[in-house]
Protein backbone atom coordinates (compact mmCIF):
# COMPACT_ATOMS: atom_id res chain seq x y z
CA UNK A 1 0.00 0.00 0.00
CA UNK A 2 1.43 3.37 -0.79
CA UNK A 3 1.57 6.20 1.31
CA UNK A 4 -0.77 8.16 -0.39
CA UNK A 5 -3.19 5.10 -0.37
CA UNK A 6 -2.47 4.67 3.30
CA UNK A 7 -3.46 8.33 3.98
CA UNK A 8 -6.78 8.31 2.11
CA UNK A 9 -7.47 5.14 4.15
CA UNK A 10 -7.16 6.79 7.51
CA UNK A 11 -8.79 9.78 6.62
CA UNK A 12 -11.69 7.60 5.38
CA UNK A 13 -12.17 5.66 8.59
CA UNK A 14 -11.32 8.99 10.63
CA UNK A 15 -14.58 10.29 8.62
CA UNK A 16 -16.46 7.10 9.42
CA UNK A 17 -15.47 7.18 12.93
CA UNK A 18 -16.68 11.30 13.28
CA UNK A 19 -19.74 10.35 12.28
CA UNK A 20 -20.74 7.39 14.53
CA UNK A 21 -19.61 9.26 17.74
CA UNK A 22 -21.85 12.31 16.29
CA UNK A 23 -24.73 9.80 15.72
CA UNK A 24 -24.78 8.18 19.02
CA UNK A 25 -23.89 11.85 20.84
CA UNK A 26 -27.22 12.98 18.75
CA UNK A 27 -29.03 9.93 19.52
CA UNK A 28 -28.88 11.26 23.48
CA UNK A 29 -30.73 13.97 22.86
CA UNK A 30 -34.49 12.46 23.34
CA UNK A 31 -33.72 11.34 26.93
CA UNK A 32 -32.17 14.76 27.96
CA UNK A 33 -35.51 16.35 26.38
CA UNK A 34 -37.39 14.02 28.38
CA UNK A 35 -35.84 15.41 31.50
CA UNK A 36 -35.98 19.03 30.40
CA UNK A 37 -39.90 19.10 29.17
CA UNK A 38 -40.91 17.40 32.85
CA UNK A 39 -39.66 21.25 34.30
CA UNK A 40 -41.93 22.66 31.77
CA UNK A 41 -39.82 23.90 29.37
CA UNK A 42 -41.37 24.27 25.90
CA UNK A 43 -39.77 21.93 23.21
CA UNK A 44 -39.44 24.92 20.98
CA UNK A 45 -37.98 27.01 23.98
CA UNK A 46 -35.43 24.31 24.64
CA UNK A 47 -34.26 23.86 21.06
CA UNK A 48 -33.44 27.45 20.76
CA UNK A 49 -31.74 27.67 23.66
CA UNK A 50 -29.77 24.07 22.23
CA UNK A 51 -28.90 26.27 19.42
CA UNK A 52 -27.76 29.48 21.04
CA UNK A 53 -25.58 28.02 23.50
CA UNK A 54 -24.60 25.71 21.22
CA UNK A 55 -23.29 28.29 18.59
CA UNK A 56 -21.64 30.89 21.86
CA UNK A 57 -19.80 27.69 22.45
CA UNK A 58 -18.08 27.20 19.25
CA UNK A 59 -17.78 31.43 18.55
CA UNK A 60 -16.16 31.35 22.03
CA UNK A 61 -13.71 28.48 20.83
CA UNK A 62 -12.69 30.22 17.18
CA UNK A 63 -12.68 33.95 18.89
CA UNK A 64 -9.99 33.13 21.34
CA UNK A 65 -7.79 31.08 18.29
CA UNK A 66 -8.53 27.62 19.10
CA UNK A 67 -9.58 27.11 15.83
CA UNK A 68 -9.02 28.67 12.41
CA UNK A 69 -11.40 31.29 10.95
CA UNK A 70 -11.80 32.57 7.54
CA UNK A 71 -13.08 36.42 6.91
CA UNK A 72 -16.89 35.71 5.06
CA UNK A 73 -16.42 39.04 3.21
CA UNK A 74 -13.43 37.20 1.52
CA UNK A 75 -15.24 33.89 0.70
CA UNK A 76 -16.59 33.71 -3.12
CA UNK A 77 -20.27 34.93 -3.17
CA UNK A 78 -21.34 30.99 -4.03
CA UNK A 79 -19.75 30.15 -0.56
CA UNK A 80 -21.39 32.94 0.70
CA UNK A 81 -24.76 31.44 -0.21
CA UNK A 82 -23.97 27.91 0.59
CA UNK A 83 -23.49 28.79 3.93
CA UNK A 84 -26.32 30.65 4.20
CA UNK A 85 -28.41 27.78 2.85
CA UNK A 86 -27.41 25.69 5.31
CA UNK A 87 -27.82 27.47 8.05
CA UNK A 88 -31.82 28.14 7.04
CA UNK A 89 -32.26 24.24 5.92
CA UNK A 90 -30.76 23.22 9.11
CA UNK A 91 -33.09 25.54 10.93
CA UNK A 92 -36.46 24.61 9.11
CA UNK A 93 -35.95 21.32 9.21
CA UNK A 94 -35.59 21.64 13.32
CA UNK A 95 -38.88 23.68 13.34
CA UNK A 96 -40.89 21.17 10.37
CA UNK A 97 -39.75 18.41 12.83
CA UNK A 98 -41.53 19.97 15.83
CA UNK A 99 -44.81 20.58 14.20
CA UNK A 100 -44.62 17.24 12.79
CA UNK A 101 -44.68 15.93 16.79
CA UNK A 102 -47.46 18.00 17.41
CA UNK A 103 -49.69 16.04 14.46
CA UNK A 104 -48.51 12.54 14.91
CA UNK A 105 -46.53 10.16 16.69
CA UNK A 106 -43.00 10.63 17.23
CA UNK A 107 -42.30 7.04 15.87
CA UNK A 108 -44.22 7.90 12.39
CA UNK A 109 -42.44 11.33 12.21
CA UNK A 110 -38.72 9.44 12.48
CA UNK A 111 -39.96 6.81 10.12
CA UNK A 112 -40.38 9.33 7.30
CA UNK A 113 -37.78 11.76 8.66
CA UNK A 114 -35.47 8.93 8.41
CA UNK A 115 -36.05 8.18 4.88
CA UNK A 116 -32.99 11.63 4.12
CA UNK A 117 -30.46 8.74 3.40
CA UNK A 118 -32.31 7.16 0.19
CA UNK A 119 -33.06 11.01 -0.66
CA UNK A 120 -29.53 11.82 0.10
CA UNK A 121 -28.03 8.91 -2.59
CA UNK A 122 -30.87 9.49 -5.29
CA UNK A 123 -29.80 13.55 -5.43
CA UNK A 124 -25.94 12.71 -5.10
CA UNK A 125 -26.53 10.41 -8.37
CA UNK A 126 -28.82 13.33 -9.98
CA UNK A 127 -25.92 15.80 -9.18
CA UNK A 128 -23.48 13.59 -10.88
CA UNK A 129 -21.65 13.41 -7.50
CA UNK A 130 -22.03 9.92 -6.94
CA UNK A 131 -23.43 6.56 -8.23
CA UNK A 132 -25.69 4.69 -7.04
CA UNK A 133 -24.04 1.10 -6.88
CA UNK A 134 -24.89 -2.48 -5.59
CA UNK A 135 -23.49 -2.13 -2.36
CA UNK A 136 -25.03 1.42 -1.37
CA UNK A 137 -28.76 0.04 -2.85
CA UNK A 138 -28.12 -2.95 -0.45
CA UNK A 139 -26.74 -0.78 2.51
CA UNK A 140 -30.42 1.36 1.90
CA UNK A 141 -32.28 -1.41 1.72
CA UNK A 142 -31.14 -3.16 5.17
CA UNK A 143 -30.74 0.23 6.78
CA UNK A 144 -34.74 0.59 5.61
CA UNK A 145 -35.63 -2.77 6.72
CA UNK A 146 -33.47 -2.20 10.57
CA UNK A 147 -35.24 1.39 10.70
CA UNK A 148 -38.35 -0.16 10.36
CA UNK A 149 -37.58 -2.55 13.43
CA UNK A 150 -36.34 -0.16 15.80
CA UNK A 151 -39.17 2.38 15.17
CA UNK A 152 -42.07 0.60 13.81
CA UNK A 153 -43.07 -1.39 17.09
CA UNK A 154 -43.65 1.99 18.35
CA UNK A 155 -46.35 3.16 15.54
CA UNK A 156 -49.48 2.20 17.32
CA UNK A 157 -52.92 2.36 17.37
CA UNK A 158 -52.93 6.15 18.27
CA UNK A 159 -50.12 7.02 15.52
CA UNK A 160 -53.17 8.75 13.43
CA UNK A 161 -51.19 9.58 10.69
CA UNK A 162 -52.53 13.11 8.98
CA UNK A 163 -51.65 14.69 5.61
CA UNK A 164 -50.32 17.75 7.56
CA UNK A 165 -48.00 15.45 9.90
CA UNK A 166 -46.77 13.94 6.99
CA UNK A 167 -45.96 16.38 4.86
CA UNK A 168 -44.30 18.30 7.45
CA UNK A 169 -41.78 14.77 8.45
CA UNK A 170 -40.97 14.82 4.69
CA UNK A 171 -40.34 18.62 4.84
CA UNK A 172 -37.51 17.82 7.06
CA UNK A 173 -35.83 14.68 5.36
CA UNK A 174 -35.52 16.83 2.80
CA UNK A 175 -34.37 19.45 4.58
CA UNK A 176 -31.74 17.23 6.19
CA UNK A 177 -30.88 15.93 2.94
CA UNK A 178 -29.72 19.12 1.37
CA UNK A 179 -27.80 20.22 4.24
CA UNK A 180 -25.56 17.07 3.61
CA UNK A 181 -25.71 17.51 0.35
CA UNK A 182 -24.59 21.61 0.73
CA UNK A 183 -21.86 20.46 3.36
CA UNK A 184 -20.16 18.13 0.85
CA UNK A 185 -18.79 21.21 -1.14
CA UNK A 186 -20.36 24.37 -0.21
CA UNK A 187 -18.39 26.26 1.66
CA UNK A 188 -14.87 24.24 1.79
CA UNK A 189 -13.27 27.54 3.06
CA UNK A 190 -14.97 27.62 6.06
CA UNK A 191 -13.74 25.19 8.63
CA UNK A 192 -16.08 22.86 10.38
CA UNK A 193 -15.87 24.71 13.71
CA UNK A 194 -17.19 28.05 12.57
CA UNK A 195 -19.60 26.86 9.69
CA UNK A 196 -21.37 25.33 12.49
CA UNK A 197 -21.43 28.23 14.72
CA UNK A 198 -23.01 30.00 12.23
CA UNK A 199 -25.30 27.33 10.80
CA UNK A 200 -26.16 26.89 14.78
CA UNK A 201 -27.18 30.80 14.97
CA UNK A 202 -29.57 30.14 11.91
CA UNK A 203 -31.05 27.40 14.11
CA UNK A 204 -31.32 29.99 17.23
CA UNK A 205 -33.37 32.55 15.03
CA UNK A 206 -35.97 30.19 13.69
CA UNK A 207 -36.43 28.19 16.86
CA UNK A 208 -36.40 31.34 19.00
CA UNK A 209 -39.11 32.41 16.43
CA UNK A 210 -41.22 29.76 16.52
CA UNK A 211 -41.08 29.90 20.71
CA UNK A 212 -42.21 33.25 20.61
CA UNK A 213 -44.92 32.69 18.30
CA UNK A 214 -46.30 29.63 19.92
CA UNK A 215 -45.29 30.13 23.52
CA UNK A 216 -45.73 33.90 23.92
CA UNK A 217 -45.36 35.09 27.75
CA UNK A 218 -44.67 31.67 28.79
CA UNK A 219 -40.95 31.73 26.84
CA UNK A 220 -40.03 32.49 30.55
CA UNK A 221 -41.45 29.69 32.93
CA UNK A 222 -40.51 28.34 36.16
CA UNK A 223 -38.41 26.08 34.46
CA UNK A 224 -36.10 29.05 34.33
CA UNK A 225 -35.25 28.33 38.18
CA UNK A 226 -34.56 24.58 37.50
CA UNK A 227 -30.88 23.33 38.02
CA UNK A 228 -32.45 19.95 36.17
CA UNK A 229 -33.67 22.27 33.55
CA UNK A 230 -30.35 24.43 32.82
CA UNK A 231 -28.49 20.88 33.16
CA UNK A 232 -30.53 19.43 30.68
CA UNK A 233 -30.16 22.10 28.33
CA UNK A 234 -26.33 22.71 28.74
CA UNK A 235 -25.88 18.69 27.79
CA UNK A 236 -27.87 19.27 24.76
CA UNK A 237 -26.46 22.56 23.81
CA UNK A 238 -22.51 20.58 24.10
CA UNK A 239 -23.07 17.15 23.18
CA UNK A 240 -26.38 17.20 21.06
CA UNK A 241 -25.57 20.10 18.80
CA UNK A 242 -21.86 22.16 18.82
CA UNK A 243 -19.56 19.16 18.95
CA UNK A 244 -21.60 16.83 17.08
CA UNK A 245 -22.64 18.92 14.44
CA UNK A 246 -18.90 19.90 13.78
CA UNK A 247 -18.35 16.53 13.44
CA UNK A 248 -21.11 15.82 10.75
CA UNK A 249 -19.29 18.61 8.85
CA UNK A 250 -15.76 17.54 8.95
CA UNK A 251 -17.46 13.52 8.09
CA UNK A 252 -19.59 14.29 5.13
CA UNK A 253 -16.99 16.24 4.01
CA UNK A 254 -14.47 13.41 3.86
CA UNK A 255 -16.90 10.39 3.28
CA UNK A 256 -19.59 12.21 1.39
CA UNK A 257 -22.84 12.52 1.77
CA UNK A 258 -24.68 9.15 0.97
CA UNK A 259 -22.03 6.83 3.01
CA UNK A 260 -22.51 9.71 6.34
CA UNK A 261 -26.21 9.75 5.95
CA UNK A 262 -26.17 5.52 6.63
CA UNK A 263 -23.73 6.03 9.13
CA UNK A 264 -25.80 8.67 10.95
CA UNK A 265 -28.73 6.38 11.10
CA UNK A 266 -27.13 5.13 14.53
CA UNK A 267 -28.67 7.71 15.93
CA UNK A 268 -31.94 6.68 16.23
CA UNK A 269 -30.18 3.26 17.66
CA UNK A 270 -28.62 4.86 19.87
CA UNK A 271 -31.94 6.90 21.35
CA UNK A 272 -33.48 3.35 21.47
CA UNK A 273 -30.46 2.03 23.53
CA UNK A 274 -30.75 5.43 26.15
CA UNK A 275 -34.01 5.19 26.77
CA UNK A 276 -33.67 1.76 28.20
CA UNK A 277 -30.87 2.70 30.33
CA UNK A 278 -32.34 5.94 31.61
CA UNK A 279 -35.79 6.02 31.46
CA UNK A 280 -36.21 2.27 31.98
CA UNK A 281 -37.90 1.48 29.10
CA UNK A 282 -37.77 -1.92 27.08
CA UNK A 283 -36.05 -2.65 23.91
CA UNK A 284 -37.90 -5.71 21.69
CA UNK A 285 -36.64 -8.30 19.90
CA UNK A 286 -37.72 -6.73 16.59
CA UNK A 287 -35.73 -3.36 17.89
CA UNK A 288 -32.64 -5.27 18.54
CA UNK A 289 -32.42 -6.77 15.49
CA UNK A 290 -33.40 -4.04 13.53
CA UNK A 291 -30.67 -2.01 15.48
CA UNK A 292 -28.38 -4.75 14.36
CA UNK A 293 -29.38 -4.50 10.54
CA UNK A 294 -28.35 -0.80 10.63
CA UNK A 295 -24.99 -1.34 12.10
CA UNK A 296 -24.44 -3.68 9.57
CA UNK A 297 -25.72 -1.67 6.78
CA UNK A 298 -23.67 1.27 8.87
CA UNK A 299 -20.79 -1.29 7.55
CA UNK A 300 -21.49 -2.31 4.60
CA UNK A 301 -21.42 0.84 2.93
CA UNK A 302 -17.51 1.39 3.97
CA UNK A 303 -16.82 -1.72 1.69
CA UNK A 304 -14.25 -0.44 -1.51
CA UNK A 305 -16.64 0.62 -3.65
CA UNK A 306 -14.67 2.01 -6.21
CA UNK A 307 -17.40 2.68 -8.91
CA UNK A 308 -19.42 5.26 -6.51
CA UNK A 309 -17.13 8.08 -6.81
CA UNK A 310 -17.32 11.36 -9.32
CA UNK A 311 -15.78 14.19 -10.01
CA UNK A 312 -13.62 16.05 -7.88
CA UNK A 313 -12.11 14.41 -4.13
CA UNK A 314 -13.45 15.82 -1.04
CA UNK A 315 -12.61 19.20 -0.08
CA UNK A 316 -10.48 20.42 1.92
CA UNK A 317 -10.76 22.69 5.10
CA UNK A 318 -8.84 26.11 3.99
CA UNK A 319 -8.34 28.30 6.83
CA UNK A 320 -8.11 31.93 5.77
CA UNK A 321 -6.38 33.04 9.32
CA UNK A 322 -5.77 31.83 13.10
Amino acid sequence: MSHGTRTETISQNRGVLEMAVAAVSIGTLGPVASIAYDTGLAPTVFTALRAAIGAAILAAIVAIGWQPRAHLRGLPARERTMLTAAAVVNGLQNLALFLAYGEMSVALVLILFYLNPAIVAVASAALGRERLTRIRLAALALAGFGLTLVLGGQVGPDAHATPVGVVLACFAAVCHATYYLVVREGFPHVPAVQATSLVLVGGFVVAGAAAIGLEGTGVVGSWVGSPTAWAAVLVAATFGAAFPKVLIIRSVRTIGPTRASLVALIEPVTGVVVAALVLGQTMSAAEIVGGAAILLAAAVVQRPDPGARIGVPAPAEVAVER
